[in-house]
């Protein structure tokens, strides 16, 4: 499992090495002070989990972690202001560690960290051991636990960060799983979903009004993304 921290002091990145050492299933990669550079590291590279300030100098690491792909790593917050952690949680991520870190709550928060990992590579495991075409159904890893969704149930599937959102006809409650959209929307294309937005797929069959910039499911107005509108010609 790989990581890297970006935080524009250098001396927190260096206790992040050393405390880093101590927890040997976690590699970390590199660090970094300019979110620029880290950025661009990510967009080459493929890692795990990212660790990042918040109060930085160029942007923001809330702003940094909106500015990610859908596809991006999980997000551990590193911070001396408790005051953003409602909006740090409000983007899923892993967990919100407030400076001065201790060794011990470094370690729980990595732990967490490898256990969502964990999880999340069963889920992935469980779509790629699905067969092809599916039938009216599929499984998905949830709350510990494999559930069965009928593909005729489900109104769209929304990601949000590390997660998806599963929204179903029969229940005012989605379910959420740690699948990726990436995965799920290749797995029901075939099913009669379309990705509208780069964090929005929909059921084809549940739209109830389709318009150049949105779309209605179950009630609900959903955004087209510019790059997605051809994929409800």
């Amino acid at each position: 499992m790989t990581f890297i921290a970006l935080d524009d002091e250098p001396l927190a990145l260096v206790l992040i090495e050393k405390y880093a050492r101590d927890v040997p299933e976690w590699k970390l990669l590199t660090t970094f002070t300019d979110a620029a550079a880290a950025g661009e590291y990510l967009q080459n590279n493929t890692v795990d989990l990212l660790l990042t300030d918040i109060n930085m100098p160029d942007i923001s690491g809330l702003q940094f972690v909106q500015a990610l792909p859908d596809e991006r790593p999980m997000i551990i917050f590193v911070t001396a202001y408790k005051e953003f952690a409602h909006e740090g949680f409000n983007l899923d991520v892993v967990d919100y560690l407030v400076k001065p870190v201790a060794p011990e709550r470094f370690k729980k928060a990595l732990q967490k960290a490898a256990d969502l990992l964990e999880l999340r590579r069963k889920a992935e495991a469980a779509s790629a051991s699905s067969p092809t075409p599916l039938e009216d159904h599929i499984f998905v890893f949830s709350e510990y636990q494999k559930v069965k969704i009928l593909l005729k149930d489900v109104l769209y599937l929304e990601s949000m960060g590390d997660y998806v959102k599963i929204y179903l006809e029969s229940q005012p409650r989605p379910i959420l799983t740690l699948e990726r959209l990436k995965n799920l929307a290749e797995r029901l294309h075939g099913q009669g979903f379309r990705r509208i937005h780069r964090s929005v797929v929909v059921n084809v069959e549940k739209l109830e009004v389709v318009q150049k910039s949105r779309v209605k499911v179950g009630g609900t107005w959903l955004a087209v993304g510019e790059t997605y509108l051809g994929e409800l010609e």
